[in-house]
């Protein structure tokens, strides 16, 4: 196809386009392209596809700081220390994250601190349940409680914690933040606590925690 401003080389033509709604959806759509993207050349631009209204919308996530440092940790004195979760999504319509560390808290000499059981040894929180876990009854380890309006429904208040997903045990990340709004910025604020026992060997214990967003749910 040409005019005296473009010409257009295909391999096919569409077979098929237009609007289609049901109770449940909406869709725009044209059938019979070999390629579907944004085309350009000096003089036009051409979509051929899906129509995308979000394909230029930003979907960002951030974690401050990047870095926590517990200090001088002193067994039976918990510390607790916050990371802000903050999450944008534009037009794109519902978010979630999930979290997981590379292994437990750790030194060289593979001396480690076990994640948090909290408060009931018979029925100790998990990866997607989080319990109560105060500062009675020396319970040791290590875990992380949300607040924030998306925030998984589990944490019912700042007494309640989890234990971290363990990729090294081939565990999952756990599902912490979802929402099905578009063009929010939601935050989170995580606290992570750390309590050791005297027995505990002394070292620099290290890991690493993994965030993920997908967009859209």
């Amino acid at each position: 196809m040409s005019s005296p401003n473009f010409r257009i080389q295909g391999g096919n033509l569409n077979m098929t386009s237009g609007n289609k709604a049901s109770q449940n959806f909406n869709l725009s759509d044209v059938v019979g392209q070999t390629a579907s993207s944004l085309f350009s050349s000096k003089g036009y631009l051409i979509q051929s596809g899906f129509l995308n209204s979000v394909a230029g919308s930003l979907f960002s996530l951030s974690i401050y700081p990047a870095v926590v440092d517990f200090g001088t940790l002193i067994p039976n004195s918990p510390v607790e220390k916050t990371l802000q979760i903050t999450i944008s999504n534009g037009d794109v319509p519902g978010y979630s994250i999930s979290v997981a560390e590379d292994h437990e808290l750790s030194t060289l000499a593979q001396a480690t601190i076990a994640n948090t059981s909290c408060n009931l040894t018979n029925q100790p929180c998990t990866i997607n349940k989080a319990l109560r876990w105060d500062d009675a009854g020396g319970i040791y380890g290590f875990g992380f409680n949300l607040a924030g309006n998306s925030v998984a429904r589990d944490f019912t208040d700042k007494s309640f914690y989890r234990p971290f997903a363990n990729l090294n045990l081939k565990e999952s990340p756990a599902q912490i933040m979802v929402s099905q709004q578009k063009r929010v910025i939601d935050q989170a604020i995580m606290t992570l606590k750390l309590n050791i026992s005297p027995e505990q060997a002394v070292g620099q214990y290290r890991n690493t925690l993994s965030f993920t967003a997908v967009a859209g749910i």
